[in-house]
């Protein structure tokens, strides 16, 4: 199995300042995108969550089993990344929560222009070696082991959506193009690696 690096969690809510037991949320909104944090205290099933922009979901902590698509469901947990396209309904599972042992996920939701200006630009100054072939997402490759820089990169932009620093957002806005690059950067390497060419 590949290895997989973990996202930096960040602290729990307190106790008494829980809104539910179930998906708790923490809401960072900036210019560009919105960081949500979900935490959940007790076991539950087939949670619905969706998102009007695409979202990039990541374990920090726990389990979650995922029912997404058409597809059979999956475990889910930390070292994980879950890309899931705008208005597309995600149904979760807890089947392991408690308040000693909780699950704690973040979903940050892009705002489509950034995607797009992102891959124009990457396609435009530094495009893919081949005819036809451009930079983009796979949104059929959605779910992936975070590698070392995008655990990195995962990591800074919950710390500077976080921050009360006042340059945050344009902070968070070169975080995020870094982000959809290294996204697209570890698809393109997955497909690469299992179409059978040497990786």
């Amino acid at each position: 199995m590949p290895q997989k690096a973990l996202v930096q969690h960040t602290a729990l809510t307190a106790v008494k300042s829980l809104k539910t037991l179930v998906e708790n949320r923490t809401i960072f909104s900036l210019n560009t995108c919105e960081l949500n944090i979900f935490e959940t205290y007790e076991s539950a099933k087939r949670v619905p969550l969706q998102f009007n922009d695409l979202v990039v979901t990541s374990m920090l902590r726990g389990k979650k089993v995922m029912h997404l698509h058409e597809d059979p469901a999956f475990d889910y947990v930390p070292g994980e990344t879950v890309l899931v396209p705008r208005q597309v309904e995600m149904k979760i599972d807890f089947p392991e929560a408690t308040m000693q042992n909780p699950t704690q996920c973040i979903a940050l939701a892009i705002d489509h222009d950034m995607i797009k200006n992102t891959l124009n630009r990457l396609n435009e100054q530094y495009p893919v070696q081949g005819a036809g072939t451009l930079w983009k997402l796979d949104y059929n490759n959605y779910f992936f082991y975070n590698n070392t820089d995008l655990a990195a990169t995962i990591s800074k932009l919950i710390k500077e959506c976080m921050s009360t620093c006042i340059t945050k957002d344009a902070l968070v806005q070169l975080t995020l193009q870094e982000l959809i690059i290294r996204i697209v950067q570890t698809q393109a390497a997955a497909n690469y690696s299992s179409s059978g060419n040497p990786s």
